[in-house]
Protein backbone atom coordinates (compact mmCIF):
# COMPACT_ATOMS: atom_id res chain seq x y z
CA UNK A 1 0.00 0.00 0.00
CA UNK A 2 2.71 2.42 1.14
CA UNK A 3 4.68 1.46 -1.95
CA UNK A 4 2.18 1.93 -4.32
CA UNK A 5 1.41 5.37 -2.26
CA UNK A 6 4.67 6.24 -3.45
CA UNK A 7 4.72 5.27 -6.89
CA UNK A 8 1.41 7.68 -7.68
CA UNK A 9 3.21 10.27 -6.03
CA UNK A 10 6.26 10.29 -7.68
CA UNK A 11 4.26 9.95 -10.84
CA UNK A 12 2.27 13.06 -10.68
CA UNK A 13 5.30 15.03 -9.58
CA UNK A 14 6.84 14.19 -12.92
CA UNK A 15 3.61 15.05 -14.93
CA UNK A 16 3.79 18.28 -12.98
CA UNK A 17 7.02 19.19 -13.59
CA UNK A 18 6.77 18.25 -17.48
CA UNK A 19 3.72 20.13 -17.27
CA UNK A 20 5.46 23.65 -15.82
CA UNK A 21 7.98 22.60 -18.60
CA UNK A 22 5.86 22.77 -21.50
CA UNK A 23 4.37 26.22 -19.68
CA UNK A 24 7.80 27.52 -20.02
CA UNK A 25 7.99 26.35 -23.69
CA UNK A 26 5.17 28.28 -24.69
CA UNK A 27 5.93 31.11 -22.88
CA UNK A 28 9.29 31.34 -24.74
CA UNK A 29 7.58 30.55 -27.70
CA UNK A 30 5.60 33.13 -27.77
CA UNK A 31 8.31 35.66 -26.95
CA UNK A 32 9.56 34.24 -30.06
CA UNK A 33 7.29 35.87 -32.41
CA UNK A 34 9.14 39.22 -31.57
CA UNK A 35 12.38 37.53 -33.48
CA UNK A 36 13.75 37.52 -37.05
CA UNK A 37 12.80 34.30 -38.10
CA UNK A 38 16.86 33.34 -38.73
CA UNK A 39 16.60 33.54 -35.12
CA UNK A 40 15.05 30.59 -34.77
CA UNK A 41 16.35 27.25 -34.10
CA UNK A 42 14.94 23.62 -34.74
CA UNK A 43 15.76 22.60 -31.38
CA UNK A 44 14.75 24.03 -27.91
CA UNK A 45 16.72 23.73 -24.63
CA UNK A 46 14.39 23.58 -21.64
CA UNK A 47 15.73 23.36 -18.54
CA UNK A 48 13.92 21.61 -15.75
CA UNK A 49 13.38 22.82 -12.27
CA UNK A 50 15.95 21.25 -9.53
CA UNK A 51 13.32 19.40 -8.32
CA UNK A 52 12.86 17.13 -11.43
CA UNK A 53 16.52 16.81 -12.31
CA UNK A 54 19.11 19.23 -14.11
CA UNK A 55 19.51 17.66 -17.72
CA UNK A 56 18.50 19.63 -20.51
CA UNK A 57 15.03 18.15 -22.17
CA UNK A 58 14.99 18.52 -26.25
CA UNK A 59 12.12 18.93 -27.52
CA UNK A 60 11.28 17.25 -31.32
CA UNK A 61 10.66 19.29 -34.12
CA UNK A 62 6.83 17.90 -35.17
CA UNK A 63 6.55 18.87 -31.12
CA UNK A 64 7.50 22.02 -31.86
CA UNK A 65 5.39 23.18 -34.53
CA UNK A 66 2.16 21.52 -33.50
CA UNK A 67 2.41 24.25 -30.49
CA UNK A 68 3.34 27.09 -32.80
CA UNK A 69 0.02 26.20 -34.92
CA UNK A 70 -2.24 26.44 -31.28
CA UNK A 71 -0.48 29.72 -30.89
CA UNK A 72 -1.11 31.02 -34.41
CA UNK A 73 -4.77 29.70 -34.34
CA UNK A 74 -5.18 31.70 -30.37
CA UNK A 75 -3.80 35.22 -32.22
CA UNK A 76 -5.85 34.21 -35.43
CA UNK A 77 -8.59 34.36 -33.49
CA UNK A 78 -7.78 37.21 -31.11
CA UNK A 79 -7.14 39.58 -34.70
CA UNK A 80 -10.37 38.54 -35.81
CA UNK A 81 -12.10 39.46 -32.41
CA UNK A 82 -10.28 42.94 -32.36
CA UNK A 83 -10.71 43.82 -36.41
CA UNK A 84 -14.34 43.17 -35.30
CA UNK A 85 -14.14 45.85 -32.68
CA UNK A 86 -11.83 48.45 -34.14
CA UNK A 87 -11.56 49.08 -37.88
CA UNK A 88 -8.55 51.05 -38.99
CA UNK A 89 -8.53 54.17 -40.76
CA UNK A 90 -8.03 54.42 -44.57
CA UNK A 91 -3.97 54.75 -45.42
CA UNK A 92 -3.09 58.10 -46.25
CA UNK A 93 -0.42 59.03 -48.86
CA UNK A 94 3.20 59.13 -47.65
CA UNK A 95 5.56 61.37 -47.90
CA UNK A 96 8.81 60.48 -46.16
CA UNK A 97 10.20 56.78 -45.92
CA UNK A 98 9.16 55.19 -42.06
CA UNK A 99 12.11 55.35 -39.99
CA UNK A 100 13.67 51.44 -39.77
CA UNK A 101 11.84 49.31 -36.84
CA UNK A 102 15.14 48.22 -34.48
CA UNK A 103 13.94 45.11 -32.72
CA UNK A 104 13.94 45.47 -29.07
CA UNK A 105 17.20 44.56 -26.86
CA UNK A 106 16.81 41.24 -25.11
CA UNK A 107 16.03 41.42 -21.53
CA UNK A 108 19.36 40.51 -19.65
CA UNK A 109 17.43 39.45 -16.21
CA UNK A 110 15.09 37.45 -17.76
CA UNK A 111 17.71 35.52 -20.03
CA UNK A 112 19.42 34.52 -17.02
CA UNK A 113 16.87 33.47 -14.89
CA UNK A 114 16.78 29.62 -14.26
CA UNK A 115 13.16 28.91 -15.48
CA UNK A 116 13.35 30.03 -18.67
CA UNK A 117 13.28 28.92 -22.40
CA UNK A 118 16.41 29.97 -24.07
CA UNK A 119 16.34 29.72 -27.54
CA UNK A 120 20.14 28.86 -29.45
CA UNK A 121 19.97 31.84 -33.04
CA UNK A 122 21.05 31.13 -36.20
CA UNK A 123 24.22 33.19 -37.38
CA UNK A 124 23.08 36.25 -38.98
CA UNK A 125 23.36 36.38 -42.64
CA UNK A 126 25.73 39.05 -44.58
CA UNK A 127 23.77 41.24 -46.83
CA UNK A 128 25.54 41.88 -50.02
CA UNK A 129 26.95 45.56 -50.21
CA UNK A 130 24.93 47.82 -52.94
CA UNK A 131 26.40 51.11 -53.42
CA UNK A 132 22.81 52.19 -54.66
CA UNK A 133 19.55 52.73 -52.81
CA UNK A 134 18.32 49.08 -53.26
CA UNK A 135 14.42 50.16 -52.23
CA UNK A 136 11.82 49.68 -54.61
CA UNK A 137 10.42 53.79 -55.57
CA UNK A 138 6.32 53.76 -55.73
CA UNK A 139 4.98 55.56 -58.64
CA UNK A 140 2.64 57.33 -56.19
CA UNK A 141 5.10 58.32 -53.47
CA UNK A 142 8.54 60.75 -54.32
CA UNK A 143 12.05 59.91 -52.56
CA UNK A 144 12.72 60.12 -48.86
CA UNK A 145 13.91 63.27 -47.22
CA UNK A 146 17.71 64.20 -47.39
CA UNK A 147 19.06 66.33 -44.31
CA UNK A 148 21.44 69.17 -45.52
CA UNK A 149 24.97 68.73 -43.82
CA UNK A 150 26.15 72.21 -43.49
CA UNK A 151 22.64 73.16 -42.12
CA UNK A 152 21.25 75.54 -44.08
CA UNK A 153 17.35 75.56 -44.91
CA UNK A 154 15.51 75.77 -48.29
CA UNK A 155 14.20 79.02 -49.32
CA UNK A 156 10.53 79.65 -48.30
CA UNK A 157 9.22 80.83 -51.76
CA UNK A 158 7.17 83.49 -49.77
CA UNK A 159 4.46 80.50 -49.03
CA UNK A 160 3.58 78.55 -46.08
CA UNK A 161 3.50 75.27 -46.24
CA UNK A 162 2.07 74.73 -42.29
CA UNK A 163 -1.10 73.73 -43.85
CA UNK A 164 -2.84 72.45 -40.57
CA UNK A 165 -2.64 76.60 -39.44
CA UNK A 166 -5.09 77.14 -42.15
CA UNK A 167 -7.85 75.52 -40.25
CA UNK A 168 -9.64 75.39 -44.21
CA UNK A 169 -13.24 73.26 -43.59
CA UNK A 170 -14.03 70.57 -45.11
CA UNK A 171 -16.21 70.83 -48.35
CA UNK A 172 -20.12 70.30 -47.51
CA UNK A 173 -21.96 70.98 -51.06
CA UNK A 174 -22.93 68.48 -53.31
CA UNK A 175 -23.86 69.41 -57.01
CA UNK A 176 -24.26 67.64 -59.77
CA UNK A 177 -22.62 70.75 -61.87
CA UNK A 178 -19.73 70.78 -63.96
CA UNK A 179 -16.95 73.39 -63.94
CA UNK A 180 -14.46 73.47 -66.59
CA UNK A 181 -11.20 76.30 -65.85
CA UNK A 182 -10.78 78.41 -68.97
CA UNK A 183 -7.39 78.04 -70.12
CA UNK A 184 -5.23 80.71 -72.00
CA UNK A 185 -4.15 79.58 -75.03
CA UNK A 186 -1.79 82.07 -75.51
CA UNK A 187 0.55 79.66 -72.96
CA UNK A 188 2.65 76.68 -72.80
CA UNK A 189 1.79 73.72 -71.23
CA UNK A 190 2.90 74.23 -67.97
CA UNK A 191 1.13 77.54 -67.11
CA UNK A 192 -2.60 75.60 -68.38
CA UNK A 193 -1.64 72.97 -66.26
CA UNK A 194 -1.12 75.63 -63.05
CA UNK A 195 -4.71 76.70 -64.86
CA UNK A 196 -6.35 73.34 -64.26
CA UNK A 197 -4.88 72.83 -60.91
CA UNK A 198 -7.11 75.72 -59.99
CA UNK A 199 -9.76 74.37 -61.55
CA UNK A 200 -9.79 71.02 -59.44
CA UNK A 201 -9.24 73.09 -56.39
CA UNK A 202 -12.44 75.12 -57.10
CA UNK A 203 -14.68 71.60 -58.45
CA UNK A 204 -13.06 70.12 -54.95
CA UNK A 205 -14.83 72.88 -52.77
CA UNK A 206 -17.94 73.58 -54.88
CA UNK A 207 -18.69 69.81 -54.69
CA UNK A 208 -18.72 70.23 -58.44
CA UNK A 209 -17.29 67.73 -61.32
CA UNK A 210 -14.08 68.83 -63.00
CA UNK A 211 -13.82 68.78 -66.62
CA UNK A 212 -9.93 68.50 -68.00
CA UNK A 213 -10.09 70.23 -71.07
CA UNK A 214 -8.27 70.21 -74.31
CA UNK A 215 -4.41 70.99 -73.39
CA UNK A 216 -1.97 71.88 -76.70
CA UNK A 217 1.40 70.96 -76.80
CA UNK A 218 4.25 73.79 -76.31
CA UNK A 219 4.39 75.50 -79.87
CA UNK A 220 8.08 75.94 -80.26
CA UNK A 221 9.17 72.25 -80.25
CA UNK A 222 7.96 71.20 -83.78
CA UNK A 223 6.03 68.27 -83.01
CA UNK A 224 3.84 66.48 -85.58
CA UNK A 225 0.33 67.62 -84.94
CA UNK A 226 -2.02 64.83 -85.09
CA UNK A 227 -5.01 68.00 -84.24
CA UNK A 228 -3.60 70.76 -85.91
CA UNK A 229 -4.24 74.02 -84.49
CA UNK A 230 -3.11 77.48 -85.13
CA UNK A 231 -2.27 79.91 -82.36
CA UNK A 232 -1.28 83.18 -82.87
CA UNK A 233 2.05 84.16 -80.06
CA UNK A 234 3.25 87.37 -80.08
CA UNK A 235 3.95 88.12 -83.39
CA UNK A 236 4.35 84.86 -84.61
CA UNK A 237 1.36 81.87 -85.82
CA UNK A 238 2.50 78.63 -84.62
CA UNK A 239 0.44 75.15 -85.42
CA UNK A 240 0.09 73.26 -82.01
CA UNK A 241 -1.00 69.72 -81.86
CA UNK A 242 -4.38 69.60 -79.01
CA UNK A 243 -4.36 67.13 -76.25
CA UNK A 244 -7.94 65.71 -76.00
CA UNK A 245 -7.44 62.64 -73.74
CA UNK A 246 -6.61 63.18 -70.32
CA UNK A 247 -4.79 60.30 -69.92
CA UNK A 248 -2.07 61.85 -72.07
CA UNK A 249 -1.82 64.70 -69.44
CA UNK A 250 -2.32 63.31 -65.79
CA UNK A 251 -2.98 60.01 -64.42
CA UNK A 252 -7.22 59.92 -64.60
CA UNK A 253 -7.99 57.08 -62.84
CA UNK A 254 -6.05 58.56 -59.67
CA UNK A 255 -7.79 61.76 -59.78
CA UNK A 256 -11.37 59.66 -60.07
CA UNK A 257 -10.99 58.12 -56.33
CA UNK A 258 -10.61 61.99 -54.61
CA UNK A 259 -13.21 64.09 -56.74
CA UNK A 260 -15.68 63.20 -59.30
CA UNK A 261 -13.61 64.57 -63.07
CA UNK A 262 -14.81 63.94 -66.74
CA UNK A 263 -13.05 64.35 -70.31
CA UNK A 264 -13.82 67.32 -72.44
CA UNK A 265 -14.93 65.36 -75.35
CA UNK A 266 -17.34 63.66 -73.10
CA UNK A 267 -18.40 67.23 -71.30
CA UNK A 268 -19.18 68.64 -74.44
CA UNK A 269 -21.45 65.85 -74.89
CA UNK A 270 -23.68 66.03 -71.13
CA UNK A 271 -23.99 69.72 -72.15
CA UNK A 272 -25.18 69.34 -75.69
CA UNK A 273 -22.15 71.99 -76.54
CA UNK A 274 -23.22 74.74 -74.40
CA UNK A 275 -21.16 76.80 -70.94
CA UNK A 276 -24.60 77.97 -69.19
CA UNK A 277 -23.08 80.36 -67.98
CA UNK A 278 -19.06 81.46 -68.35
CA UNK A 279 -17.84 82.96 -64.43
CA UNK A 280 -15.08 85.35 -64.80
CA UNK A 281 -13.43 86.01 -61.40
CA UNK A 282 -10.70 89.15 -61.23
CA UNK A 283 -9.08 90.94 -63.71
CA UNK A 284 -8.55 89.62 -67.42
CA UNK A 285 -6.57 92.32 -69.64
CA UNK A 286 -6.83 92.11 -73.46
CA UNK A 287 -3.93 90.11 -74.43
CA UNK A 288 -5.40 87.06 -71.92
CA UNK A 289 -8.84 87.88 -73.32
CA UNK A 290 -7.43 86.69 -76.67
CA UNK A 291 -5.80 83.63 -74.69
CA UNK A 292 -9.29 82.68 -73.95
CA UNK A 293 -11.21 83.48 -76.91
CA UNK A 294 -8.29 80.64 -78.51
CA UNK A 295 -9.30 78.25 -76.29
CA UNK A 296 -12.96 78.90 -76.62
CA UNK A 297 -12.11 78.29 -80.69
CA UNK A 298 -10.95 74.67 -79.26
CA UNK A 299 -13.16 73.85 -76.90
CA UNK A 300 -16.08 74.77 -79.69
CA UNK A 301 -18.80 75.72 -76.87
CA UNK A 302 -21.51 78.27 -77.22
CA UNK A 303 -21.59 80.73 -73.89
CA UNK A 304 -25.10 81.27 -72.66
CA UNK A 305 -24.66 83.99 -70.16
CA UNK A 306 -21.47 85.30 -68.61
CA UNK A 307 -21.10 87.11 -64.94
CA UNK A 308 -18.20 89.03 -63.50
CA UNK A 309 -17.43 88.63 -60.26
CA UNK A 310 -14.14 90.35 -58.47
CA UNK A 311 -12.95 87.95 -56.42
CA UNK A 312 -13.34 84.12 -55.33
CA UNK A 313 -15.45 84.55 -51.88
CA UNK A 314 -17.86 85.86 -54.14
CA UNK A 315 -17.92 82.27 -55.93
CA UNK A 316 -16.85 80.53 -53.11
CA UNK A 317 -16.77 81.48 -49.06
CA UNK A 318 -14.04 80.69 -46.32
CA UNK A 319 -16.32 78.43 -45.08
CA UNK A 320 -17.46 76.72 -48.02
CA UNK A 321 -20.73 77.60 -47.94
CA UNK A 322 -22.83 78.34 -50.89
CA UNK A 323 -21.95 81.57 -52.75
CA UNK A 324 -23.16 83.69 -55.38
CA UNK A 325 -23.89 80.49 -57.91
CA UNK A 326 -25.95 78.13 -55.94
CA UNK A 327 -24.69 73.88 -56.26
CA UNK A 328 -28.48 73.50 -58.55
CA UNK A 329 -27.76 76.45 -60.47
CA UNK A 330 -25.86 76.13 -63.98
CA UNK A 331 -25.27 72.59 -64.48
CA UNK A 332 -22.77 73.65 -67.20
CA UNK A 333 -20.09 76.18 -65.46
CA UNK A 334 -17.08 78.07 -67.01
CA UNK A 335 -14.69 79.75 -64.88
CA UNK A 336 -11.81 82.04 -65.88
CA UNK A 337 -9.04 83.19 -62.97
CA UNK A 338 -8.11 86.19 -63.73
CA UNK A 339 -5.60 88.79 -61.69
CA UNK A 340 -6.42 89.16 -57.92
CA UNK A 341 -9.23 86.51 -58.04
CA UNK A 342 -7.94 83.88 -55.58
CA UNK A 343 -7.73 84.10 -52.39
CA UNK A 344 -3.75 83.76 -50.60
CA UNK A 345 -1.47 81.59 -51.32
CA UNK A 346 -1.07 80.09 -48.45
CA UNK A 347 -4.97 79.09 -47.92
CA UNK A 348 -4.88 78.05 -51.66
CA UNK A 349 -1.92 75.91 -51.85
CA UNK A 350 -3.21 74.31 -48.17
CA UNK A 351 -6.18 73.01 -49.88
CA UNK A 352 -4.42 71.52 -52.81
CA UNK A 353 -1.75 70.05 -50.48
CA UNK A 354 -5.40 67.75 -50.09
CA UNK A 355 -5.69 66.62 -53.58
CA UNK A 356 -2.17 66.35 -54.65
CA UNK A 357 -2.14 62.67 -53.68
CA UNK A 358 -4.39 62.06 -56.45
CA UNK A 359 -3.46 64.48 -59.26
CA UNK A 360 -0.36 62.95 -60.77
CA UNK A 361 1.43 62.60 -64.42
CA UNK A 362 0.19 59.60 -66.35
CA UNK A 363 1.14 56.70 -65.10
CA UNK A 364 3.31 55.38 -67.94
CA UNK A 365 5.53 57.87 -67.72
CA UNK A 366 5.53 57.62 -63.80
CA UNK A 367 6.32 54.13 -63.73
CA UNK A 368 9.39 54.44 -67.02
CA UNK A 369 10.82 57.61 -64.89
CA UNK A 370 11.07 54.99 -61.92
CA UNK A 371 12.82 52.52 -64.32
CA UNK A 372 15.41 55.05 -65.57
CA UNK A 373 16.00 56.32 -62.17
CA UNK A 374 16.78 52.67 -60.91
CA UNK A 375 18.26 50.75 -63.52
CA UNK A 376 20.56 53.91 -65.56
CA UNK A 377 20.70 56.13 -62.21
CA UNK A 378 21.21 53.02 -60.18
CA UNK A 379 18.62 53.77 -57.72
CA UNK A 380 21.01 56.35 -55.88
CA UNK A 381 20.12 59.50 -54.57
CA UNK A 382 20.74 62.66 -56.85
CA UNK A 383 20.35 66.28 -57.69
CA UNK A 384 18.26 67.83 -59.89
CA UNK A 385 19.23 70.99 -61.89
CA UNK A 386 16.73 72.78 -64.34
CA UNK A 387 18.42 75.32 -66.65
CA UNK A 388 15.93 76.69 -68.47
CA UNK A 389 18.22 79.84 -69.82
CA UNK A 390 19.47 79.04 -73.19
CA UNK A 391 19.18 81.21 -76.78
CA UNK A 392 15.48 80.73 -76.37
CA UNK A 393 15.23 82.75 -73.40
CA UNK A 394 17.61 85.85 -74.92
CA UNK A 395 14.44 86.63 -76.58
CA UNK A 396 13.22 87.90 -72.85
CA UNK A 397 16.00 90.95 -73.26
CA UNK A 398 15.11 91.71 -76.93
CA UNK A 399 13.99 95.80 -76.85
CA UNK A 400 10.78 94.53 -78.31
CA UNK A 401 9.74 93.03 -74.80
CA UNK A 402 8.17 95.58 -71.85
CA UNK A 403 10.36 96.99 -69.92
CA UNK A 404 9.60 94.72 -66.80
CA UNK A 405 10.44 91.60 -68.75
CA UNK A 406 14.13 93.13 -69.97
CA UNK A 407 14.95 93.84 -66.27
CA UNK A 408 13.86 90.67 -64.35
CA UNK A 409 16.02 88.86 -67.41
CA UNK A 410 18.98 91.41 -67.71
CA UNK A 411 21.41 89.62 -65.55
CA UNK A 412 20.02 86.07 -66.84
CA UNK A 413 20.50 86.71 -70.60
CA UNK A 414 24.53 87.94 -69.10
CA UNK A 415 25.13 84.32 -67.57
CA UNK A 416 23.60 82.68 -70.45
CA UNK A 417 25.65 84.56 -73.47
CA UNK A 418 29.04 83.73 -70.44
CA UNK A 419 28.47 79.87 -70.38
CA UNK A 420 29.25 79.31 -73.90
CA UNK A 421 32.57 81.79 -74.02
CA UNK A 422 33.64 82.80 -70.66
CA UNK A 423 35.94 80.50 -68.98
CA UNK A 424 36.10 81.93 -65.95
CA UNK A 425 32.46 82.06 -65.71
CA UNK A 426 32.06 78.23 -66.73
CA UNK A 427 34.23 77.32 -63.65
CA UNK A 428 32.71 79.32 -61.13
CA UNK A 429 29.13 77.98 -62.47
CA UNK A 430 30.43 74.22 -61.80
CA UNK A 431 32.21 74.68 -58.66
CA UNK A 432 29.24 76.32 -57.33
CA UNK A 433 27.04 73.00 -58.49
CA UNK A 434 29.83 71.26 -56.98
CA UNK A 435 29.56 72.62 -53.81
CA UNK A 436 26.02 72.61 -53.27
CA UNK A 437 26.10 68.85 -54.28
CA UNK A 438 29.05 68.65 -51.34
CA UNK A 439 25.72 70.07 -48.88
CA UNK A 440 23.99 67.13 -49.23
CA UNK A 441 26.63 64.65 -49.91
CA UNK A 442 25.01 63.73 -53.40
CA UNK A 443 27.40 62.70 -56.44
CA UNK A 444 24.87 62.41 -58.89
CA UNK A 445 23.25 65.12 -60.64
CA UNK A 446 20.42 65.08 -63.77
CA UNK A 447 20.50 68.48 -66.01
CA UNK A 448 16.69 69.03 -67.16
CA UNK A 449 17.40 71.55 -69.84
CA UNK A 450 16.71 72.08 -73.27
CA UNK A 451 18.52 70.28 -75.88
CA UNK A 452 20.27 73.22 -77.88
CA UNK A 453 22.23 74.36 -74.53
CA UNK A 454 24.93 72.02 -76.00
CA UNK A 455 27.71 74.13 -74.73
CA UNK A 456 26.20 73.78 -71.04
CA UNK A 457 25.61 69.80 -71.56
CA UNK A 458 29.12 69.07 -72.65
CA UNK A 459 30.62 71.02 -69.77
CA UNK A 460 28.53 69.05 -67.21
CA UNK A 461 29.89 65.95 -69.08
CA UNK A 462 33.25 66.79 -68.50
CA UNK A 463 32.98 68.14 -64.83
CA UNK A 464 30.78 64.77 -63.46
CA UNK A 465 31.82 61.49 -65.46
CA UNK A 466 30.09 58.83 -64.90
CA UNK A 467 27.57 60.70 -62.98
CA UNK A 468 25.73 62.92 -65.14
CA UNK A 469 23.05 62.42 -66.64
CA UNK A 470 20.42 64.45 -69.27
CA UNK A 471 17.41 63.76 -71.70
CA UNK A 472 19.92 61.95 -74.36
CA UNK A 473 20.19 59.49 -71.99
CA UNK A 474 16.25 59.49 -70.72
CA UNK A 475 15.92 58.93 -75.04
CA UNK A 476 18.58 55.67 -75.18
CA UNK A 477 16.51 54.24 -71.97
CA UNK A 478 12.92 54.27 -74.19
CA UNK A 479 14.30 53.62 -77.34
CA UNK A 480 16.08 50.20 -75.87
CA UNK A 481 12.79 50.03 -72.93
CA UNK A 482 9.86 50.95 -74.42
CA UNK A 483 10.38 51.34 -78.30
CA UNK A 484 11.06 54.62 -80.13
CA UNK A 485 7.45 55.50 -80.52
CA UNK A 486 7.35 56.06 -76.87
CA UNK A 487 8.35 59.31 -76.35
CA UNK A 488 7.86 60.13 -79.60
CA UNK A 489 6.62 63.90 -78.69
CA UNK A 490 8.09 66.75 -76.15
CA UNK A 491 5.15 66.68 -74.20
CA UNK A 492 5.57 63.10 -73.33
CA UNK A 493 9.15 63.89 -72.64
CA UNK A 494 8.97 67.01 -70.52
CA UNK A 495 7.12 65.06 -68.18
CA UNK A 496 9.44 61.97 -67.64
CA UNK A 497 11.82 64.82 -66.81
CA UNK A 498 9.82 66.47 -64.45
CA UNK A 499 8.67 63.38 -62.99
CA UNK A 500 12.63 62.69 -62.73
CA UNK A 501 13.30 66.23 -60.99
CA UNK A 502 10.27 65.87 -58.85
CA UNK A 503 11.74 62.77 -57.23
CA UNK A 504 15.01 63.94 -56.65
CA UNK A 505 16.97 64.40 -53.45
CA UNK A 506 17.64 68.19 -54.06
CA UNK A 507 15.97 70.33 -56.77
CA UNK A 508 17.96 73.45 -58.12
CA UNK A 509 14.94 75.31 -60.01
CA UNK A 510 15.01 77.90 -62.83
CA UNK A 511 13.34 81.12 -61.71
CA UNK A 512 10.68 83.01 -63.58
CA UNK A 513 10.19 79.47 -65.35
CA UNK A 514 6.64 77.69 -65.24
CA UNK A 515 8.35 74.52 -65.34
CA UNK A 516 10.18 74.89 -62.98
CA UNK A 517 6.91 76.24 -60.73
CA UNK A 518 5.49 72.78 -62.17
CA UNK A 519 7.85 71.07 -59.92
CA UNK A 520 7.77 73.45 -56.92
CA UNK A 521 4.08 73.14 -56.18
CA UNK A 522 4.19 69.13 -56.97
CA UNK A 523 6.84 69.03 -53.28
CA UNK A 524 5.53 72.12 -51.62
CA UNK A 525 2.10 70.38 -51.80
CA UNK A 526 3.56 67.24 -50.32
CA UNK A 527 5.64 69.31 -48.12
CA UNK A 528 8.68 68.35 -49.64
CA UNK A 529 10.68 71.34 -49.05
CA UNK A 530 14.77 70.66 -50.59
CA UNK A 531 14.74 73.19 -53.19
CA UNK A 532 16.89 76.51 -54.29
CA UNK A 533 17.51 79.07 -57.09
CA UNK A 534 19.79 77.40 -59.83
CA UNK A 535 20.63 81.51 -60.12
CA UNK A 536 21.38 82.21 -56.64
CA UNK A 537 23.44 79.33 -56.30
CA UNK A 538 25.86 79.85 -59.34
CA UNK A 539 25.14 83.95 -58.38
CA UNK A 540 26.25 83.52 -54.73
CA UNK A 541 23.77 85.52 -53.95
CA UNK A 542 24.53 88.62 -55.77
CA UNK A 543 22.38 91.32 -56.82
CA UNK A 544 19.64 91.72 -59.88
CA UNK A 545 18.77 87.82 -60.37
CA UNK A 546 15.13 87.56 -59.75
CA UNK A 547 13.80 85.48 -56.52
CA UNK A 548 12.58 81.56 -56.76
CA UNK A 549 9.14 82.35 -55.51
CA UNK A 550 6.21 80.25 -55.60
CA UNK A 551 4.33 82.43 -58.36
CA UNK A 552 0.83 82.79 -58.43
CA UNK A 553 -0.51 85.47 -60.85
CA UNK A 554 -4.56 85.07 -60.51
CA UNK A 555 -4.20 85.74 -56.77
CA UNK A 556 -2.48 88.31 -55.02
CA UNK A 557 1.00 88.82 -56.39
CA UNK A 558 3.38 91.29 -57.85
CA UNK A 559 6.17 89.99 -60.54
CA UNK A 560 7.67 93.25 -59.32
CA UNK A 561 8.20 91.86 -56.27
CA UNK A 562 10.83 89.40 -57.33
CA UNK A 563 13.62 91.66 -57.37
CA UNK A 564 14.33 93.37 -54.31
CA UNK A 565 14.88 96.55 -54.17
CA UNK A 566 13.12 97.37 -57.48
CA UNK A 567 9.40 98.02 -59.13
CA UNK A 568 8.92 96.95 -62.33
Amino acid sequence: MYRMLRRRIVKRGLELIGAVAVVYLMLEILESHTMDPNERTRNVQVQLPQGGGSQDVAVPLDQMQQLQEQLHQVQREQELQKSKLDVPPAPQESIQQPAAVVPAAPNRQQANEPNSVVIKPNPPQQKPKNEGNDKKSSPNRPNAALKPLSGKGSPDLGVSTNFEKQKIPQPKLHSKGYVLPMLYFDMGPNNLFRLFRQGVVSAYEMGRTVVVPVFHRHPRMGDDATNPFVLPIFDTNYTVDLVWPPSETLDFGALKKTLNAISMKDFKKECKGRLDVLVQCGQVDQKRMDGIRHFQRAADMKVMREIQISNYEELVPNDLSAGRIGPDEFKCMGLIYGKKCLPSQDRWLATYSRIAKSLWRPLPVRKFAITFMEEVMNNKPFMAVHWRYESDWLDMCKPSRPKGARERNKEICKITTGLDNDESLRSSFIQAIKDKMADYNLKVIYLASPPNNVELIRLMKESFPGNFYYMDDVMKFATKKMGSSFLSNNYKTSFVEQEICFRSAFYLGSALSSWTQTILTDRLARNIKRHDSVLSVIGKGAAGFPELVFQFPEGNFNFGGMIPGKKV
